[in-house]
């Protein structure tokens, strides 16, 4: 008989180390970490009495069937190398814990930066591999950086070893607001996040918004384009087309730059080698720097405006008032002869 209880004992020991597994309010917002933490060393607690029952040989109610169960109201925490991974929170939970797939619903995930939420996304449904610790959720997806940026998306799959989120199909992101009102809208396809660099990267068909005050607003079509959670930082890239105005802009690359410290637009810069044209003039120039803030353009790189047949280039062409007057370092200057 001692034999016996000892055996029942090892087994539900084991058990008990398969996962750590809490009730939590049917709710599933954003919690505090210091709330999350007093939980989690309730239940590690709750467990350690339990042990200390069993080895005193008492008799603990456990579910007849430990492969296969139906949870209420669950929550899991995973931890690499000593920091937290990712925390989950469902409504429900069915599956193996030890073993194949837990499928789960009302899913939320927040996943950890160095101790701290980083992401949070939230879904109708969604899975986790009980041996590798990957994610899956599934149906009304939104993804949401700590910083204010949110991403729709029909699912997203995380992967525990590389700690990338990836979502393969069309992404329609939403910007913070900013203080002239709505932020960047955008949509494109295929969306990855790179939890550990804090990088949300859109890697296709790339459409995007940007409402300005006065009525006017920023248009850009990429290849790309690439998101921090740390910052405003927000870079679009391959066969970038910007509109704003009257002005078009193409070239590589573009960068949205912020007035440092607030939430306001103050600059769209674009390099590489960049055309530019509007209603009556073309332009070349290495690189173009629109400064919102003071409503200039300044050309900087080898620089070349033609305008109804004259060329004005120079080391730095800086078009002020939106474009009404010219301002030309080292001008040189090339007139098309014309007839009398």
């Amino acid at each position: 008989m001692a034999k016996f209880r000892n055996l029942i004992f090892i087994l539900l020991l084991g058990f008990l180390f398969v996962e750590v597994l809490i009730v939590f309010p049917s709710r599933l917002e954003h919690e505090d970490e210091a709330e999350v933490r007093a939980r989690v060393e309730a239940q590690d607690k709750t467990n350690k009495e339990k042990e200390a029952r069993l080895a005193r040989g008492e008799k603990i109610s456990e579910p007849s069937n430990l492969a296969e169960q139906r949870m209420q109201g669950v929550h899991f925490v995973e931890s690499q190398q000593g920091a937290r991974d990712w925390e989950l929170f469902a409504a429900s939970a069915e599956g193996n814990q030890g073993l194949g797939n837990v499928n789960l619903q009302q899913v939320k995930v927040l996943f950890y930066n160095k101790n701290k939420v980083e992401f949070t996304v939230t879904g109708d449904k969604g899975s986790m591999d009980s041996k590798t610790k990957d994610l899956s959720v599934i149906g009304n997806v939104i993804t949401r950086s700590e910083n204010g940026y949110t991403f729709e998306t029909p699912s997203v799959f995380y992967s525990s070893k590389t700690r990338v989120l990836d979502s393969p199909e069309q992404v329609l992101m939403q910007g913070p607001k900013e203080v002239s009102g709505d932020g960047l809208r955008l949509k494109g396809h295929r969306m990855k996040v790179f939890v550990d660099t804090s990088k949300m990267i859109i890697s296709e068909k790339v459409e995007a918004q940007k409402p300005e005050k006065d009525g006017k607003r920023v248009d850009i079509a990429a290849d790309g384009a690439e998101f921090s959670s740390k910052n405003r930082e927000a870079k679009f890239i391959g066969k970038v087309q910007v509109t704003y105005d009257k002005m078009k802009l193409e070239g590589p690359e573009a960068s949205f730059v912020y007035k440092a410290g607030e939430n306001i637009l103050s600059a769209i810069a674009v390099v590489g080698g960049v055309r530019v044209s509007d209603v009556d003039k073309f332009a070349t120039s290495e690189s173009v720097n629109l400064d919102l803030l003071a409503n200039k353009y300044i050309f900087k790189g080898s620089p070349k405006v033609i305008q109804n047949g004259d060329e004005l280039s120079g080391d730095e062409i800086i078009f002020l008032d939106g474009g009404k007057r010219v301002k030309v370092e080292r001008v040189r200057a090339k007139v098309e002869n014309r007839e009398q």
